[in-house]
């Protein structure tokens, strides 16, 4: 089946940059591809990593990151299917509550509000975004220290480093600790569009 717009949403840390691959193997079938840039994210890599402490990243909050989602996809003809990763999952899911989405797919998806678990790994993952002694108008840019440990821990160094050097901007803290707030709250009882959920560990 060809013609079918397809929505592609990244996560924290990263921008549109990677989900290129994705776009070339989807349109190279004919479907119509847009991953979308965050709010202050559509520029080159390079210039984001060069302006760690841009002021804009203390004041993004999610809820304009969820209204700039919801502005573009409604802009779209017809409903498409949506795919996020991480921070882009629960966006992802954040659509389909909103009816905006014929079906979707969440990789690795950040959980919602209320979905906890006290795992170690996670904590430590989480830990320099929601650590509450930071202030939230601080950016947060990963180290490469933790990019290895909470992304990349199962490739070869060249690759971390690669990775880390193509993909990797500052972030704002105040959007990732939205994950806390009602912003964040999905409600899984109602009917939706189709949706898939993948986990990788």
């Amino acid at each position: 089946m060809t013609g079918i717009t397809i929505v592609f949403i990244h996560g924290n840390f990263v921008t549109k940059r990677s989900w290129e691959p994705w776009v070339e193997r989807y349109e190279a079938r004919g479907h119509k591809c847009i991953a979308i840039a965050w709010p202050g994210r559509d520029k080159p890599v390079a210039e984001l990593k060069r302006n760690p402490d841009d002021p804009f990243l203390g004041k993004l909050t999610i809820a304009e990151v969820i209204d700039h989602h919801v502005r573009t996809i409604q802009a779209l003809p017809a409903k498409p299917i949506i795919i996020g990763h991480s921070f882009g999952g629960l966006l992802t899911q954040l659509m389909v509550q909103r009816d905006l989405a014929a079906a979707a797919v969440a990789i690795d998806s950040v959980p919602a509000q209320g979905v906890l678990t006290l795992k170690w790994s996670f904590l430590r993952s989480l830990w320099p975004v929601l650590n509450p002694f930071i202030p939230a108008s601080r950016p947060y840019y990963m180290t490469f220290e933790h990019f290895q440990y909470a992304f990349a821990n199962d490739l070869p160094l060249e690759e971390q480093r690669a990775g880390y050097d193509r993909d990797i901007v500052p972030e704002s803290a105040r959007l990732a600790r939205g994950v806390l707030s009602r912003a964040a709250r999905i409600d899984f009882h109602p009917p939706h569009a189709p949706l898939l959920m993948m986990a990788g560990e």
